[in-house]
């Protein structure tokens, strides 16, 4: 939001984008690693666990909520 009042005002431009990305990755039935980094391809990792391991948990966070949080709150402008 305050990069768009900045330009809507013609003053510069003061956050940016470092790039952040969430990619779920199926690896079978039930199973998912959650690959989260940035431009640079560091990862960015936001769970206190290490998600290169298969987790259930994972794939229920991408089945059951990932949706509802991205139709429902994102893209309404929500979150």
């Amino acid at each position: 939001m305050n990069n768009l009042t900045a330009y809507l005002k013609d003053r510069p431009i003061q956050d940016e984008y470092d790039g952040y990305t969430s990619c779920p990755l199926v690896t079978g039935y039930g199973r998912l690693i959650l690959a989260e980094f940035d431009y640079s391809h560091e990862p960015e990792e936001t769970f206190p666990f290490d998600q290169g391991q298969e987790r259930v948990s994972m794939y229920v966070l991408k089945k059951s909520f990932l949706p509802v949080l991205y139709w429902d709150g994102m893209l309404k402008g929500l979150m």
